[in-house]
């Protein structure tokens, strides 16, 4: 099983949605972690430095770019995995790199923020002709390099 960690500031829709305690729903706690790509450089600044509790991100995507609007993501139904048939997926920007299915094992505290221990549930690509790892994905390091994020990690001014 491969594992990932997340960090999630408390203040935060996401962190809400996320890290609900699974007694309070019978929904599987699960996250889709998008690998973004060069094109979703416009975006970078209004998903990661607003909170859904502010704004609708789904329609200031939209506004940004008319073509990233969200999209309903598929587990073909010959994947052979341990998904839950019919699990609801959120609904998620096109074109990514690759998407990770994330359910939550357990979090840490971090005092402003938590830390998610995931399982990787899944990982998909954006459509079945996609090529893996044929174009660039934004990782923290590429978001310094353009100026886009702080060393510590937080959007630049």
């Amino acid at each position: 099983n491969r594992l990932f960690a997340l960090g999630l500031y408390k203040e935060t829709l996401s962190y809400e949605n996320f890290c609900r305690s699974d007694d309070d729903t019978d929904d599987k706690c699960v996250a889709v972690l998008c690998l973004l790509t060069p094109r979703h450089i416009p975006l970078v600044r209004l998903l990661g430095g607003s909170s859904g509790k502010d704004i609708n991100k789904e329609v200031e995507c939209s506004k940004i770019d008319p073509s990233l609007q969200l999209v309903d993501l598929t587990i073909d139904d010959d994947d052979d995995d341990d998904l839950q048939t019919g699990l609801l997926l959120p609904r998620v920007l096109p074109n990514c790199a690759h998407y990770l299915v994330l359910s939550k094992e357990h979090l840490i505290d971090g005092g402003s923020h938590d830390v998610a221990i995931c399982r990787v549930d899944k990982m998909l690509l954006p459509n079945k002709d996609y090529v893996a790892n044929s174009e660039e994905y934004l990782s923290t390091a590429k978001l310094r390099e353009l100026g886009i994020i702080t060393e510590a990690g937080r959007i630049a001014d």
